[in-house]
């Protein structure tokens, strides 16, 4: 859980849940750039 994570690296689960937003931004935007990459060539 989020309360687990945040316990083990010192971090609030509110933080924890920003982190993980964040990541899913960015492993969204590879996907989309990797399409278009595709889609390019």
């Amino acid at each position: 859980t989020l309360d687990q994570i945040g316990k083990r690296f010192g971090l609030s689960r509110e933080r924890v849940r920003q982190i993980e937003r964040e990541v899913m931004a960015k492993l969204r935007q590879g996907d989309r750039a990797e399409r278009l990459r595709a889609y390019a060539s």
